[in-house]
């Protein structure tokens, strides 16, 4: 992927210079945010180093029960670039489906509107189509994957895939592999009372090394096949401290193999802990062993918990959930580890009410970010901002905090909460006035900022080969 150098966003801002006086074209209906103000940047601007990224999760471009529109990224991708962002987390795996064109995965219902693994009519690749815009537009595009959900939960509890969708679903090959249980497919997560887990999803077990190449399978295709600047991890994590006590789990733990004829019972003390936060470290580390090997320059990350462990001295209130403790996710191990370019704490609450009453707030946003930083092991922290706050103040605040801090940029989720309350002229005129550049990856080589990153070989714009 070719980097977008200094000199070209200079070039750019000057362009923007020329046409200022001029009015903006008028969006088309529905489609563009219409600016409040055209506000012409400074006559030099010396761009900053700074990651402003901003997650497009499925619900944000598609709808339930309609085709998924070309239109709709085009609005994304504008409104981006306008805002002053240079990054777009863009997902493209919500429950072992594709929200683009592979050979792994069936086409997810949501493109087509349609069932599962129906393909879009007329046809059309939405990573491809975003790929051309964003970097048409000078931004980075990376593909935001769920890892470990294995099907819709939920109102969706009672279904599974059909088995004759193609590609054949996961659910389906991990029955294959392993069989099931009592009706209950031992390749995917179990709670603690011998239950299948599904909550918010079904989970394929971590502890399974098929469910693992798989997902490096999806990984390692959508880095060569599509011209991506990163892959963005989520769900990288156990869904519960009470799981995984699938069969596939405790045969493995128990030293006999993925299989056995009588698993152990179930008993999640501290090395069962430990051993649950090695299957998900172990994924993660080879994602990025095969990512650097086929595209040096290509970004991994992931979005993690917001609490890494508390500690004392960050004097939080109340006892809030940690990911290491809860959901067996170390994210400060794989900075220490250096598996990992950036992880992206997702500090923000799930619902927003007016004024901000959540968890969440300033003083805490600003102690997690801090407590990561202080152990980036100089990796990238990239701390994440909700976006539905009703005034601006409590996005431009934590933003301002994050720069203080000295975190390598923050992520803005997610794209709609930014429509419904119109914020991008508040980031052009606010905290985006002065245009960014993206950090390099440095830490990979060590080579000096002023040396061109190698040329990745030669890819396709999502063709299936």
């Amino acid at each position: 992927m070719k980097r977008f150098r200094l000199g070209f966003y200079i070039l750019l801002m000057l362009a923007a210079l020329n046409m200022a006086a001029a009015a903006d074209p008028p969006p088309e209906p529905h489609q563009t945010f219409q600016p409040i103000i055209i506000q012409a940047r400074s006559a030099h601007p010396e761009p900053m180093v700074e990651l402003r990224g901003l997650w497009v999760n499925r619900y944000d471009w598609t709808s339930w029960g309609r085709a998924a529109d070309p239109a709709k990224i085009d609005e994304i991708v504008q409104n981006a670039a306008y805002a002053g962002f240079n990054v777009i987390f863009f997902q493209v795996r919500g429950a072992a489906d594709a929200y683009y064109a592979s050979e792994l995965e069936p086409w997810a219902w949501r493109v087509s509107g349609g069932d599962l693994g129906q393909a879009p009519d007329p046809y059309w690749d939405p990573l491809a189509y975003f790929v051309e815009k964003a970097h048409a537009a000078g931004l980075q595009l990376h593909a935001y994957l769920n890892v470990y959900p294995l099907t819709d939960g939920g109102i969706f509890c009672d279904r599974i895939p059909d088995e004759t969708v193609s590609p054949t679903p996961l659910y389906h090959q991990l029955l294959s592999e392993y069989g099931a249980t009592a009706g209950q497919l031992n390749g995917a997560i179990w709670q603690e009372n011998g239950t299948l887990l599904c909550s918010s999803y079904r989970y394929a077990s971590p502890a399974s090394a098929f469910a693992a190449d798989h997902i490096i399978a999806v990984v390692k295709d959508l880095a060569t096949r599509y011209d991506i600047d990163g892959i963005h991890l989520d769900y990288i994590r156990y869904p519960d401290p009470k799981t995984s006590c699938d069969p596939v789990s405790l045969c493995q733990f128990s030293g006999q193999g993925e299989t056995c004829a009588s698993p152990p019972a179930c008993v999640i003390d501290d090395a069962y802990k430990d051993w649950q936060r090695e299957q998900v470290n172990a994924l993660l580390q080879r994602s990025y062993d095969e990512i650097i090997s086929l595209a040096d320059d290509t970004w991994l990350s992931a979005a993690v918990w917001p609490l890494h462990t508390q500690s004392p001295e960050m004097n939080l209130p109340g006892q809030p959930i940690s990911g290491y403790h809860t959901y067996y996710q170390d994210s400060k191990g794989w900075l220490a580890g250096g598996y990992i370019d950036a992880i992206a704490p997702m500090i923000y609450p799930s619902s927003f009410h007016c004024p901000d009453d959540s968890y969440w707030s300033r003083a805490v946003w600003k102690t997690l970010v801090t407590d990561f930083q202080a152990d980036s092991h100089g990796r990238a922290i990239i701390p994440g901002i909700g976006s539905g706050y009703c005034t601006f103040d409590e996005i431009a605040t934590r933003i301002d905090m994050a720069r203080e801090i000295g975190a390598a940029g923050h992520a803005l989720f997610s794209y709609r909460g930014l429509l419904q309350n119109g914020y991008f002229d508040d980031l052009r005129r606010g905290p985006y006035f002065t245009p960014a550049v993206v950090p390099e990856l440095l830490w990979r080589s060590g080579r000096p900022a002023s040396q061109t990153p190698p040329v990745r070989a030669e890819r396709h714009s999502g063709d299936i080969p």
